[in-house]
């Protein structure tokens, strides 16, 4: 599985926020919980007086607090900022993970060669190979872990794995009766998201566990592929 950490600019700003956030939140309510003191004057039995600081106990002071009460409303409102505007870049910021290329052929309309191009997290390439598929469809599989939102203020990107290439049909008929090729992409699903998988309704780092894929008809054109933070969509190359 590739999860994806996207740590840049906008996000260590947003990060600088959250953390001024936290702390106006901790010092607005430490003033309005804190305590009060005050000098007293005390005189002993041959008249001597000294000073002395008492303490008084803990009490909210919401007349003496305004200004701990505006604090804590600004402390508030910047971390929501920072978790929306986290959580739109986290779903805006998509990594386009394949690339794909497939024509049928002249005399064989229902079989077809396909260009798969596996690219990483960076853009990199790592894998380029062409296969002979049955079907006039590309199908591309993966495996999604999906994390909660309030892991986006750490950059945290939605984990995925490539897992197949299969062809398809478009006629519904041939779909359900003739023979399918399916290649496996990087070992399969894996035990890593079966055990995932399982965990997931009860995991609190874990908000969905499933499967993902996107299709294509064998048109000659090349299709860019990219992962959300919820699954695969592809787009023609260059747009």
């Amino acid at each position: 599985m590739n999860t994806p950490v996207q740590i840049g600019l906008p996000q260590l700003f947003l990060f600088l926020i959250a953390v001024i956030a936290i702390a106006l939140l901790i010092s607005s309510l430490m003033g309005l919980l804190s305590g009060r003191r005050e000098l007293e004057l005390f005189e002993d039995e041959d008249g001597r007086q000294y000073r002395r600081w008492r303490k008084h106990r803990r009490e909210l002071r919401w007349k003496r607090g305004l200004g701990g009460v505006v604090m804590l409303i600004l402390a508030l409102f910047l971390l929501w900022l920072t978790f929306s505007i986290q959580s739109y870049l986290g779903l805006t910021n998509d990594i386009k993970v394949a690339q794909v290329q497939a024509q049928t052929f002249e005399n064989d309309p229902q079989h077809m060669s396909v260009r798969l191009t596996m690219l990483d997290d960076k853009g990199n390439q790592i894998s380029n190979k062409v296969y002979s598929m049955n079907g006039d469809r590309w199908q591309l599989e993966c495996t999604m872990v999906k994390f909660p939102s309030w892991m986006n203020i750490f950059g945290i990107h939605s984990s995925y794995k490539l897992t197949r290439l299969e062809g398809t049909y478009s006629d519904p008929n041939l779909e359900s009766t003739s023979k399918h090729t399916v290649v496996t992409l990087n070992g399969g699903d894996g035990d890593f998201f079966k055990s995932v998988y399982k965990q997931a309704w009860s995991s609190p780092f874990v908000d969905a566990a499933y499967g993902n894929a996107v299709f294509q008809p064998a048109d000659t054109h090349t299709y860019d592929v990219y992962v959300s933070q919820t699954g695969l969509y592809a787009k023609p190359a260059g747009k």
